[in-house]
C-alpha cells in the first residue's frame, strides 16, 4: 500500500515550507501580495491618470511587481492611460505588444537581411516553387527533373 506524499517546496518570497499550490507561494505571501495589489488598486482607482513612478512612491510597491501584474492581467493598462510597461528589447515604455515597432521592425529587417545572404534559403525556396506548384512541367522533363 503506497502512503501518499505531500508536495511540498519554499517558498520564493520568504523561504517557508509550504504545501504546493497554484500561487507557487506560501499563504502569508500570498496575503501580503494580495493586500499590496488592493492597496495599488485602490490608488489608481482614485488616481486612475497616476503615472507608474506616481504607484510606486505612493503604494511602495516595486516596479517589477507592477510589470508583472500588468503581463497576468491584474491590471488593466485600457483603464489607466499613463500606465506601461518596457520593451522587451530596448526597455523603451510601451503599453501593448512585447516590443516597441522600431525594434520589431528593426528585427524583421534583420531577417529579411539574412534570408536574403544565405543562399541555402534560395535553393529552398525554389525547391518550394516547383514542389507547390503541381502537376507535370514540360520545363522539368527537359531539365531531367
Amino acid at each position: 500500500m503506497a502512503i501518499p506524499q505531500l508536495s511540498v517546496a519554499n517558498c520564493p518570497r520568504c523561504g517557508k515550507v509550504f504545501q504546493k499550490n497554484l500561487r507557487n507561494q506560501c499563504s502569508d505571501c500570498s496575503y501580503s501580495m494580495d493586500t499590496i495589489l488592493t492597496s495599488c488598486l485602490e490608488f489608481l482607482r482614485r488616481n486612475y491618470r497616476a503615472t507608474n513612478a506616481q504607484v510606486y512612491a505612493a503604494t511602495g510597491v516595486n516596479p517589477e511587481q507592477v510589470y508583472v501584474w500588468i503581463k497576468e492581467g491584474k491590471l488593466h493598462l485600457s483603464d489607466y492611460p499613463n500606465l506601461n510597461y518596457p520593451c522587451a528589447s530596448c526597455s523603451k515604455p510601451i503599453r501593448q505588444q512585447k516590443m516597441c515597432s522600431d525594434c520589431t521592425s528593426r528585427i524583421t529587417r534583420d531577417i529579411r537581411e539574412l534570408k536574403d545572404k544565405d543562399q541555402s534559403f534560395q535553393v529552398l525556396r525554389r525547391d518550394k516553387q516547383t514542389v507547390s506548384s503541381g502537376g507535370f512541367q514540360i520545363r522539368e522533363r527537359l531539365s531531367g527533373v
